[in-house]
């Protein structure tokens, strides 16, 4: 994926940032410092282990060789199974409940959609 050392931590600043100054914006100052500090631990974490583990080598984006990227092609297609399930799950349980089920089923459909779309698309590019 990427081979720059501090692409993730900034990606991760980034988002705790895009996540907290909302958060605090509205007033909430110690909800959005604990956003923004959540996003920093995670980054320092995984950024002081990825030498010593190839699992959080692999979440902070460094795919070199053929078996890591199996093993990560592999965890997205158990993510995108399980995230499937919980959207449709999701859409039955609202129906049951009487109530709207709209959200699931936009989520579902997109999920299945640009499955599809994917998928003719690797198929006819090789």
């Amino acid at each position: 994926m990427t081979t720059n050392r501090w692409f993730f931590p900034v990606i991760c600043l980034l988002l705790g940032l895009l996540m907290g100054v909302p958060v605090m914006a509205r007033g909430d100052v110690v909800v959005g410092l604990a956003l923004v500090g959540v996003m920093v631990g995670y980054a320092t974490f995984l950024l002081l282990t990825r030498k010593r583990s190839e699992t959080t080598a692999m979440l902070s984006g460094e795919l070199g060789d053929e078996r890591r990227r199996l093993n990560e092609l592999r965890a997205r297609g158990a993510m995108a199974h399980v995230l499937s399930t919980v959207l449709i799950g999701g859409f039955f349980v609202q129906l049951w409940r009487g109530e709207d089920a709209t959200p699931f089923a936009l989520l579902a459909a997109v999920a299945g959609v640009s499955y599809v779309v994917a998928l003719v698309y690797f198929s006819r590019r090789g």
